[in-house]
């Protein structure tokens, strides 16, 4: 191997590593709660389960909206499995914003093109703990 196709081989993977890592620097971990943000806290509060339709066919490609309608604030959330999603720490999030974890101003919306909530999601009353939330959709009329 010659010494030139050696530092060109070395040259690329220096500019892949560094274009790979300003990408995840400017990406979701960024904007994660300081500490927090994975859930392992006992103070966390997380919300995971299942999504399905009214057909009981699981659903992919959904995002879930937690919002603290005290707050103002949104939390985005992407279904990490088709028919399954997990929030990340909202006690987390809503402390490091200054505020108090309220669980009935707590509302979990989705957006998902062709479907809307079949019934309002039941938040629980606890303001810590990992508890099953599960979302059902239904189809919407096509136009």
């Amino acid at each position: 191997m010659s010494s030139i196709s050696y530092n060109l081989r070395r040259a690329t993977l220096g500019l892949l590593c560094a274009t790979a890592l300003g990408a995840w620097a400017n990406g979701t971990p960024f904007f994660f709660p300081q500490g927090r943000s994975d859930g392992n806290n006992p103070n966390a509060l997380v919300y995971a389960g299942n999504i399905k339709d009214t057909q009981g066919r699981y659903v992919d490609d959904v995002q879930i909206l937690v919002i603290a309608q005290d707050l103002g604030m949104t939390i985005p959330v992407k279904n990490d499995r088709p028919g399954h999603y997990r929030t990340p720490d909202v006690h987390g999030w809503i402390e490091n914003l200054g505020g108090k974890v309220n669980p009935e101003k707590i509302r979990i919306d989705i957006r998902k093109r062709g479907y809307v909530l079949a019934r309002p999601v039941a938040i629980p009353r606890r303001t810590s703990g990992v508890h099953s939330v599960d979302i059902l959709l239904k189809p919407t009329a096509p136009q």
